[in-house]
């Protein structure tokens, strides 16, 4: 009976092809979502919530990302259904609106009383603008009711 030893030339390549491989995909997976962000939401110094946050691009060619604004004011950010963001700069829109009482299951839920300035509601409005930077980025959102 005759043992087959593997070559080790051809195990070489196989291990540099699996490298080059993997270095591919995770080089495709950082390229366009290399930030993260998330932070606070606050009206005149008090932290606020729950409602929802949208960081919409200055500049075409990137996806918006959104956020649940939690009810200490906490949020995170995504695009579309992957964490973070690419880098750049971003106008940002924030709702807080009071939930709804006695909604029944299956009742789609009319719009709760705004809890905030409503210019807010729209990043052409809001006047609230952030540079977000590959990495990890922490930004505090401080609205003001006048």
């Amino acid at each position: 009976m005759k043992i087959l030893k593997p070559e080790p030339r051809k195990n070489a390549w196989i291990a540099i092809l699996t490298v080059g491989l993997m270095a591919i995909f995770v080089g495709c997976h950082q390229g366009s979502m290399e930030s993260d962000v998330s932070g606070t939401v606050s009206l005149d110094g008090k932290k606020i919530g729950p409602g929802t946050i949208v960081f919409s691009p200055a500049t075409p060619g990137s996806k918006p990302a959104t956020g649940s604004v939690e009810s200490d004011g906490s949020y995170s950010l995504k695009t579309s259904r992957a964490a973070g963001l690419a880098s750049g700069e971003y106008r940002v829109a924030v709702s807080i609106r009071q939930m709804p009482q006695n909604v029944q299951r299956g009742d789609r839920p009319p719009p709760g009383k705004l809890l905030i300035p409503e210019k807010y509601e729209d990043e052409n409005t809001s006047g609230l603008k952030y540079q977000v930077t590959p990495g990890s980025n922490t930004i505090n959102v401080e609205l003001v009711s006048h």
